[in-house]
C-alpha cells in the first residue's frame, strides 16, 4: 500500500518540478506538449505499478521482462520529451 502512495507522490513531484523548471527557464511550452508530458508521466506510473503488481504476485521474472519492455518505451518517451520540449 505504501509503495503505491510513494509512486503517486513521485509522479506528482515530478510534474510540479517540471512546471517550475519551465517557469524558471522561461520556456514556452504549448498545451499539447503538456498533454504529452502528463501522458508520459501516467505511462511511467503504469510501468512502475506493473512491476510492483508482478512482484506482489511473487513473479519476479515477469516483473523483470515486462518492466524491461514497457520501461524502455517510458525511457525513450522521457528522452524525447527532454530533447524536443524542455530545451531552449
Amino acid at each position: 500500500m505504501l509503495i503505491h502512495l510513494l509512486i503517486g507522490a513521485l509522479a506528482t513531484a515530478g510534474l510540479v518540478l517540471l512546471i517550475e523548471y519551465a517557469r524558471k527557464n522561461q520556456l514556452r511550452v504549448k498545451w499539447w506538449h503538456w498533454l504529452l508530458t502528463v501522458a508520459g508521466i501516467l505511462y511511467t506510473v503504469f510501468v512502475l505499478e506493473l512491476i510492483v503488481g508482478f512482484l506482489g504476485e511473487d513473479a519476479p521474472q515477469a516483473a523483470l521482462v515486462m518492466g524491461t519492455i514497457t520501461g524502455f518505451v517510458a525511457v525513450v518517451w522521457g528522452v524525447l520529451l527532454r530533447r524536443f520540449v524542455f530545451t531552449r
